[in-house]
């Protein structure tokens, strides 16, 4: 155990903290970039040199020093993270040669997670959070009522209930938010934590994941929960923008429109989003087919969250209104 322990402390420093003078940049298309023997040669290397303490999805937290791998794209949003340059880098004592080092990260780049969903960055668990949540990049916005919020809420969060969206045109994340990863929360169904995660994904900014469980689980957990005000304003988070409609929106392909009975609770389990094979089963059995048009019965805020979904099972989702889901 203590060697887990040392080596996830190295790991956490150095896997991402020095990347000194890379010939590459580190950043969340890095994969894409890299062969099919890249990929490979950079399982290996994270075989034999990571996987006893990160597993073999990257999220494994027998020991409490480990830090979930799973969608490090959602981390690389941090500008300096962008920055790091070098000939190599050291872990666990080995230094990489560059190639080596491009496979590895490459490799850590495409980790499913635990729940093996294709977009592992869009849902952070509580245990990374925990890691995370006094790093002032980071922003935690709560998105329940103001009497949920006073009640009690993660320390250091910032209260946006979603109705608050209703009175923006095409919201749009502020200018001093504009680098900071934000982390959106509810109560722990996800329907009003994706609602707000759309609305914030749409208007540009990658840089927002929902907190798997939500507050239930958070408080399940036992970690650091308080009843102070808010530190901030919800106004400063997100704006208005003066533009009505979106010129860039792609045009709406041919095609019939398959009818969805969608029931967010079928998705979502106590301890958050059930796992990518259990969530494609649901779906499956309720006449998703994949790309197509699709009209969503049930209730009216399902839309939000089977989008959400649909985004972490890898499909490009374009919500059309009236409970009307593209996926292409």
């Amino acid at each position: 155990m203590q060697s887990c322990q040392n080596a996830a402390m190295l790991g956490s420093i150095c896997l991402l903290a020095l990347l000194l003078a890379q010939d590459w940049v580190l950043d969340g298309q890095l994969a894409s970039r890299l062969t099919e023997e890249e990929l490979a040669r950079g399982k290996v290397l994270y075989g034999s040199y990571c996987e006893r303490c990160h597993g073999a999805h990257g999220d494994d937290t027998s020991y409490s020093y480990i830090t979930p791998l799973s969608g490090l794209t959602l981390r690389l949003g941090d500008v300096r993270m962008r920055q790091f340059r070098g000939p190599s880098f050291t872990l666990r004592g080995r230094s990489y040669p560059t190639d080596e080092a491009r496979a590895l990260m490459g490799y850590i780049l495409t980790l499913p997670g635990e729940k093996g969903f294709r977009r592992p960055d869009a849902v952070v668990s509580p245990y990374l959070l925990g890691h995370k949540l006094w790093n002032r990049n980071y922003l935690v916005v709560d998105v329940r009522t103001d009497a949920e919020f006073k009640k009690s809420h993660i320390r250091g969060s910032v209260n946006l209930p979603t109705k608050a969206l209703a009175g923006l045109t095409r919201p749009m994340v502020s200018r001093d938010c504009a680098n900071r990863i934000l982390i959106v929360y509810d109560e722990g169904t996800g329907v009003r934590a994706a609602k707000a995660w759309r609305a914030i994904y749409q208007s540009g900014h990658a840089r927002v994941a929902v907190l798997d469980g939500g507050f239930a689980q958070w408080e399940s957990e036992n970690r650091e929960v308080s009843t102070e005000p808010s530190a901030s304003v919800p106004a400063n988070l997100l704006v208005g923008s003066p533009a009505s409609g979106d010129p860039t929106a792609p045009p709406r392909p041919p095609g019939p429109v398959l009818e969805l009975r969608f029931d967010p609770a079928k998705t979502v389990a106590d301890s958050g989003f059930l796992p990518a094979s259990q969530m494609t089963a649901y779906l499956d059995s309720v006449g998703f087919k994949g790309k197509g048009i699709y009209l969503v019965r049930g209730r009216p805020e399902a839309c939000d969250l089977l989008a959400f979904q649909l985004h972490l099972l890898g499909f490009a989702v374009d919500p059309r209104g009236k409970g009307e889901i593209i996926v292409r």
